[in-house]
């Protein structure tokens, strides 16, 4: 199988914060990123430009004893088709992979892997974009499924 991987962007970063709250006043005051969603879990999603998000502070599960730690990095693919045929590849080549979901707030398509040092990796696709308005699509919007293979 030859490999699919046919990478746009780096999409998104996520950090764990031990203070969810400060970290996005100094995304949001200082640096200038503007506040997308927060879902029920406590999640914030930052912007810069027209992608629904570009950054995500989360809680972190455990609060972490050093600096803050890696949520994940997100790397934008072309489709849908497009990711269920890297899923398919990264699964033939033994890498666990989570089934892909439609997800909340930024309602696109995306799955999560780790790498060998355990990092998590997401492959997405089909993000909310954000219009001159600034609004993103209202929480009763937000359609969460898994998508079959």
């Amino acid at each position: 199988m030859s490999n699919p991987i046919r990478i746009s962007k780096i999409g998104h970063v996520g950090l764990y914060c031990r203070d969810v709250t400060r970290m996005v006043e100094f995304y949001t005051r200082v640096l200038g990123f503007k506040v997308s969603d927060v879902n029920e879990k406590g999640m914030t999603f930052l912007r810069f430009g027209a992608d629904h998000h570009s950054f995500v502070l989360a809680p972190a599960p455990q609060p972490p004893s050093g600096p803050t730690v890696l949520q994940q990095i997100a790397m934008e693919v072309a489709d849908l088709d497009s990711l269920k045929r890297i899923r398919t590849y990264l699964l033939a080549q033994d890498v666990k992979a989570s089934a892909i979901k439609h997800e909340g707030p930024g309602n696109d398509y995306t799955f999560d892997f780790d790498d060998p040092e355990g990092n998590r990796l997401q492959f997405f696709c089909e993000m909310d974009q954000i219009g001159w308005d600034g609004k993103s699509r209202p929480k009763e919007q937000w359609k969460r499924f898994t998508v079959e293979d």
